[in-house]
Protein backbone atom coordinates (compact mmCIF):
# COMPACT_ATOMS: atom_id res chain seq x y z
CA UNK A 1 0.00 0.00 0.00
CA UNK A 2 1.33 3.42 -0.94
CA UNK A 3 1.30 5.87 1.96
CA UNK A 4 2.70 8.85 0.05
CA UNK A 5 0.03 11.11 -1.30
CA UNK A 6 -0.13 11.53 -5.09
CA UNK A 7 -1.44 15.05 -4.41
CA UNK A 8 1.76 15.95 -2.53
CA UNK A 9 3.88 14.76 -5.44
CA UNK A 10 1.80 16.75 -7.92
CA UNK A 11 1.63 19.91 -5.81
CA UNK A 12 5.36 19.93 -5.00
CA UNK A 13 6.32 19.67 -8.68
CA UNK A 14 4.79 23.12 -9.30
CA UNK A 15 7.70 24.59 -7.34
CA UNK A 16 10.60 22.49 -8.64
CA UNK A 17 12.89 22.90 -11.63
CA UNK A 18 13.49 20.20 -14.28
CA UNK A 19 16.17 18.17 -12.49
CA UNK A 20 14.38 18.42 -9.17
CA UNK A 21 11.12 17.26 -10.77
CA UNK A 22 12.96 14.32 -12.33
CA UNK A 23 14.16 13.18 -8.90
CA UNK A 24 10.65 13.44 -7.45
CA UNK A 25 9.26 11.57 -10.47
CA UNK A 26 11.82 8.78 -9.92
CA UNK A 27 10.62 8.20 -6.37
CA UNK A 28 6.98 8.36 -7.41
CA UNK A 29 7.62 5.67 -10.04
CA UNK A 30 9.53 3.47 -7.60
CA UNK A 31 6.79 3.73 -4.99
CA UNK A 32 4.14 2.77 -7.53
CA UNK A 33 6.11 -0.29 -8.63
CA UNK A 34 7.65 -1.38 -5.32
CA UNK A 35 6.39 -4.56 -3.76
CA UNK A 36 6.90 -4.89 -0.01
CA UNK A 37 10.04 -6.95 0.51
CA UNK A 38 10.62 -8.47 3.92
CA UNK A 39 14.31 -8.89 3.19
CA UNK A 40 15.01 -5.15 2.72
CA UNK A 41 16.50 -3.88 5.96
CA UNK A 42 16.39 -0.15 5.27
CA UNK A 43 14.18 1.87 2.93
CA UNK A 44 16.21 5.07 3.35
CA UNK A 45 17.20 4.80 -0.30
CA UNK A 46 13.67 5.90 -1.22
CA UNK A 47 14.21 9.25 0.49
CA UNK A 48 17.55 10.03 -1.16
CA UNK A 49 16.29 11.48 -4.48
CA UNK A 50 13.70 13.67 -2.72
CA UNK A 51 16.34 14.90 -0.26
CA UNK A 52 18.62 15.78 -3.18
CA UNK A 53 15.79 17.67 -4.91
CA UNK A 54 15.03 19.42 -1.60
CA UNK A 55 18.61 20.62 -1.26
CA UNK A 56 18.58 22.07 -4.78
CA UNK A 57 15.18 23.61 -4.19
CA UNK A 58 16.39 25.28 -0.99
CA UNK A 59 19.43 26.75 -2.70
CA UNK A 60 17.16 28.12 -5.45
CA UNK A 61 14.79 29.54 -2.82
CA UNK A 62 17.56 31.17 -0.78
CA UNK A 63 18.93 32.81 -3.93
CA UNK A 64 15.48 34.03 -5.06
CA UNK A 65 14.77 35.80 -1.78
CA UNK A 66 18.30 37.20 -1.50
CA UNK A 67 19.43 35.23 1.54
CA UNK A 68 22.44 33.92 -0.40
CA UNK A 69 24.28 35.43 -3.35
CA UNK A 70 25.35 33.97 -6.69
CA UNK A 71 28.76 33.01 -5.27
CA UNK A 72 27.21 31.03 -2.40
CA UNK A 73 24.76 29.42 -4.80
CA UNK A 74 27.50 28.22 -7.15
CA UNK A 75 30.00 27.33 -4.42
CA UNK A 76 30.79 23.73 -3.55
CA UNK A 77 31.63 24.99 -0.04
CA UNK A 78 28.18 26.39 0.82
CA UNK A 79 26.36 23.95 3.11
CA UNK A 80 22.59 24.24 3.28
CA UNK A 81 22.29 22.19 6.46
CA UNK A 82 25.00 24.05 8.32
CA UNK A 83 23.56 27.49 7.55
CA UNK A 84 19.96 26.34 8.07
CA UNK A 85 20.75 24.94 11.52
CA UNK A 86 19.13 27.23 14.14
CA UNK A 87 22.08 26.54 16.46
CA UNK A 88 24.68 28.02 14.10
CA UNK A 89 27.10 29.93 16.28
CA UNK A 90 27.72 32.80 13.85
CA UNK A 91 24.29 34.33 13.24
CA UNK A 92 25.54 36.58 10.43
CA UNK A 93 26.02 33.41 8.33
CA UNK A 94 22.73 31.85 9.43
CA UNK A 95 20.20 31.27 6.67
CA UNK A 96 17.78 30.25 9.42
CA UNK A 97 18.19 33.65 11.14
CA UNK A 98 17.93 35.61 7.89
CA UNK A 99 14.75 33.77 6.98
CA UNK A 100 13.36 34.23 10.51
CA UNK A 101 14.01 37.98 10.16
CA UNK A 102 12.50 38.12 6.66
CA UNK A 103 8.90 38.70 7.75
CA UNK A 104 6.36 37.59 10.36
CA UNK A 105 6.04 34.11 8.81
CA UNK A 106 9.75 33.68 8.22
CA UNK A 107 10.59 32.01 11.52
CA UNK A 108 7.81 29.44 11.15
CA UNK A 109 9.02 28.66 7.64
CA UNK A 110 12.64 28.46 8.83
CA UNK A 111 11.59 25.92 11.47
CA UNK A 112 9.68 23.88 8.89
CA UNK A 113 12.67 23.86 6.54
CA UNK A 114 15.05 22.88 9.33
CA UNK A 115 12.81 20.03 10.55
CA UNK A 116 12.46 18.69 7.02
CA UNK A 117 16.25 18.91 6.57
CA UNK A 118 16.98 17.24 9.90
CA UNK A 119 14.52 14.37 9.61
CA UNK A 120 14.34 14.07 5.83
CA UNK A 121 18.03 14.28 5.07
CA UNK A 122 20.45 14.29 7.99
CA UNK A 123 18.95 11.33 9.82
CA UNK A 124 18.83 9.47 6.51
CA UNK A 125 22.39 10.01 5.31
CA UNK A 126 24.50 10.10 8.45
CA UNK A 127 25.66 6.93 10.12
CA UNK A 128 26.19 6.87 13.85
CA UNK A 129 27.15 3.41 15.16
CA UNK A 130 25.43 3.89 18.52
CA UNK A 131 22.20 5.14 16.99
CA UNK A 132 21.87 3.47 13.61
CA UNK A 133 18.37 4.05 12.31
CA UNK A 134 16.91 2.06 9.48
CA UNK A 135 13.58 3.06 7.98
CA UNK A 136 10.60 0.89 7.23
CA UNK A 137 8.83 1.59 3.95
CA UNK A 138 6.13 3.58 5.77
CA UNK A 139 8.73 5.58 7.68
CA UNK A 140 10.55 6.37 4.44
CA UNK A 141 7.30 7.54 2.90
CA UNK A 142 6.63 9.71 5.96
CA UNK A 143 10.02 11.39 5.44
CA UNK A 144 9.24 11.87 1.74
CA UNK A 145 5.94 13.51 2.65
CA UNK A 146 7.71 15.76 5.17
CA UNK A 147 10.08 17.00 2.46
CA UNK A 148 7.30 17.45 -0.11
CA UNK A 149 5.20 19.45 2.39
CA UNK A 150 8.19 21.71 3.13
CA UNK A 151 8.63 22.33 -0.60
CA UNK A 152 4.95 23.17 -1.00
CA UNK A 153 4.92 25.48 2.03
CA UNK A 154 7.98 27.28 0.70
CA UNK A 155 6.45 27.58 -2.76
CA UNK A 156 3.34 29.14 -1.26
CA UNK A 157 5.54 31.52 0.73
CA UNK A 158 7.27 32.54 -2.52
CA UNK A 159 3.93 33.01 -4.29
CA UNK A 160 2.73 35.27 -1.47
CA UNK A 161 5.92 37.34 -1.61
CA UNK A 162 6.06 38.08 -5.33
CA UNK A 163 7.63 41.44 -4.54
CA UNK A 164 10.90 39.50 -4.02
Amino acid sequence: MMVSSPELFLESKKYLDGHQKDLVNDVEIILKRLQIQDDISDFSFLVSPIAKAYEGFLKDFFLKIGIINDNDYASDRFRVGKTLNPSLRYKRFSVYQKLADFDEKGEELAETLWDAWKFGRNEIFHYFPDSYRSLSKNEAEDRINLLLRAIIKTGIFLDQNQKI
